[in-house]
């Protein structure tokens, strides 16, 4: 094979797939349920390839010798379903194997998280992390609790090991063995038999509250329902009091949107379609005639409640006894919500972080009504005056305005869709006013908005019965099974139950007019989560590393900077850096300042022997493109253009600027 091949490069599958996934409907979900199968199979088999790479460059850059050491060591991709292989078996009962875990943080400064391993027994267990000797091994924190399961995974470990990863190196990795502790059984419902401090209480005192903190905040929940009820950051002296609520939207839809047929033939007149479609799949008549006669599905498409535009709440479940599992690392309580209890949540505190983690397990959704659009909502009383803050792609953040004019036009008032009509993207939103400000950055792609002052609501989960008539050709019932065999394309029968969806939202409280600050300081740990790779070996194995960490940068970059990008290129020692300044313009008052970085300083063992700034794609060199391109008078106003930026290796962002540089290194 010819290594210089534009393909030749073990993470091509995987970057390609990537690429394919961007499509607009690969992003926003109104693809075929087929093609949706397809992209995951493309990103599967991208992830196989580049899990057998990384892992065999982490173990030549770790061991002295990797001959028949660590051999089985793999990446966790499915740690979010609480699923890894070689953890889960190595840690059933009657086998003495030590787990290794190498955690790889992509981020370009030091990090410290709590680490989620799954693990099959109800051993004791301990935790060390390789320190500075290749033999030093030092104790971590830890603590083991019962995998509640409520997503009903198939094949899910029973208990969940959860350990502490501090100082992880920037764009680096940092190694943790876990031990286990013969003859000490862990039980998940007697309180003197747990380990680490761990306590499973049933708090049935129906006139308490529950307390739970760390360092950083204070979370109070209702006794009887384990329902959210305030939430106090400690270092700011800032209470919100909140009142917590899941609810959906009844989806609209029309039994029998067809019976406008008999006239299809002199509505289309020539015959048009939409575009991209033929005539079978993409005629613009039902759509035309949907919007005319209002009764527009709601759809992958399109978001619409039904007429009276009614959030149905879904009460939280009252019971004598609330589960609040309690450990010097990770505290967390239980709720259920909805008549059958097909909402559940785990609000969760881990310490040195400043936010409370609410994780929803939704389904199946029932649909004996037609459709649902189930939302979370968040109350308070914030005078947020009916703006909202939403981001632009995790960048950006944009106000927006309920029913502003200049979104729906003065001539079209949003009276018709109140809801919709007010939801916008959200990777991260937030309202605020003089005294406090509340946000959510959520881990996935969401529709959001603030439908009454005070108020946020993010939608996590829809299942309709019906097409919208906007391309897509299926209505947006997801299912367990799947879907029948695909072609033929015109008969396609959803299989199983509707599908259980997890998910987390990140809740942060703080100051008046600090909102963007405070999301800005956690959002790229929210998007990039640390990697877990794990290994196994036989108890008492001396595995020969070489060193305890690794890292490719000499020392973190400061909070506001970010490694976007570093690629190699097709020349040795050639790479692609991207450099991004991640706070906006006066979001901070010391992050949002303009800062420079030596490119000099920045590698470790590397001399930087060139340096050129190309454009933002990095297709061609800046200068060229500079010289080409037609020369605004940027000289006055409010906006300057960043030029002539690279000073002897020495480059300055300013506030969310990215920049791009190709690098040559000895």
């Amino acid at each position: 094979t010819d290594t210089d091949a534009w393909n030749a490069s073990p993470l091509y599958e995987l970057d390609d797939a990537m690429a394919v996934v961007q499509h607009h409907d690969g992003v926003s979900g109104t693809s075929k349920q087929h093609v949706a199968y397809d992209y995951a199979k493309r990103i599967a088999g991208g992830m196989n390839k580049a899990n057998s790479f990384v892992t065999d460059a982490l173990r030549k850059l770790l061991l002295n010798s990797n001959e028949g050491v660590l051999d089985n060591l793999t990446y966790c991709m499915l740690n979010n379903e609480t699923i890894c292989t070689v953890s889960q078996e190595a840690s059933r009962e009657g086998r003495k194997e030590d787990i290794y875990v190498i955690v790889y943080n992509a981020l370009a400064k030091e990090r410290h998280e709590v680490v989620s391993l799954p693990i099959d027994s109800s051993s004791y267990y301990f935790v060390e992390k390789l320190g500075g000797e290749q033999s030093d091994w030092v104790p971590v924190e830890s603590s083991v609790l019962p995998n509640t399961n409520y997503a009903q995974v198939i094949g899910a470990a029973s208990n969940i090991m959860h350990f502490e990863a501090k100082d992880i190196p920037p764009l680096g990795a940092s190694v943790f063995r876990v031990s286990r502790l013969e003859n000490e059984v862990l039980s998940s419902t007697s309180i003197p038999a747990v380990p680490r401090n761990l306590r499973r209480s049933v708090q049935n005192d129906m006139g308490d509250e529950i307390v739970m903190s760390n360092d950083i905040l204070s979370v109070t929940f209702d006794q009887s329902t384990g329902v959210i009820t305030s939430i106090t950051n400690l270092r700011d002296g800032i209470t919100v009091n909140v009142e917590q609520q899941y609810g959906f939207y009844k989806s609209a839809f029309k039994d029998a949107p067809m019976n406008f047929v008999e006239d299809n033939d002199n509505f289309k007149g020539d015959g048009k379609c939409l575009p991209g479609y033929t005539d079978a799949e993409g005629d613009e008549y039902p759509w035309l005639v949907g919007s005319a006669e209002n009764w527009q599905n709601s759809g992958a498409y399109i978001f619409r409640p039904t007429i009276d535009q009614k959030l149905h709440n879904l009460p939280p479940k009252r019971a004598q006894s609330v589960v609040v599992y309690n450990s010097e690392l990770v505290k967390e309580v239980h709720s259920v919500f909805g008549q059958g209890g097909w909402i559940k949540q785990i609000a969760r505190l881990l310490p040195g972080k400043d936010f409370v983690e609410i994780e929803y397990i939704v389904g199946p959704v029932p649909i004996d009504d037609g459709g649902k659009e189930v939302v979370s909502k968040w109350t308070t009383s914030i005078a947020s005056d009916g703006q909202f803050f939403t981001d632009s792609n995790g960048r950006e953040f944009q106000k927006r305005k309920r029913g502003d004019h200049n979104v729906f036009g003065p001539d079209q008032p949003n009276s018709d869709e109140p809801v919709s009509g007010n939801y916008y993207p959200v990777n991260s939103i937030f309202i605020e006013d003089t005294v406090h400000s509340f946000g959510c950055v959520v881990d996935r792609s969401q529709g959001g908005a603030s439908l009454t002052d005070g108020t946020l609501e993010l939608m996590i989960q829809r299942r309709t019965l019906y097409d919208d008539a906007r391309g897509v050709g299926e209505p947006l019932n997801e299912t367990d099974i799947g879907i029948t065999p695909n072609p033929p394309y015109d008969n396609a029968e959803r299989l199983g139950e509707g599908v259980i969806v997890k998910g987390h939202h990140r809740m942060i409280v703080g100051k008046g007019g600090s909102g963007a600050s405070k999301m800005r300081g956690i959002m790229d740990s929210v998007f990039s989560q640390p990697h877990v790779f794990v290994a196994s070996a036989p108890s008492g194995t001396a595995i020969p590393f070489k060193q305890a960490t690794l890292s490719m940068l000499q020392t973190s970059l400061p909070d506001n900077i970010m490694v976007i990008s570093f690629v190699a290129l097709g020349e040795e020692n050639t790479y692609l850096i991207r450099l991004g300044h991640q706070y906006g313009p006066n979001e901070d008052t010391s992050l949002s300042r303009q800062v420079e970085i030596d490119l000099h300083k920045l590698f470790v063992n590397n001399k930087l022997t060139s340096v050129q700034e190309k454009t933002l794609s990095g297709n061609q060199m800046r200068a060229d493109w500079e010289a080409r391109r037609f020369q605004w008078d940027c000289t006055k106003g409010d906006y300057l253009l960043s030029r002539d930026n690279l000073r002897d290796g020495r480059v300055v962002l300013k506030p969310l600027e990215i920049r791009t540089y190709e690098i040559v290194l000895s």
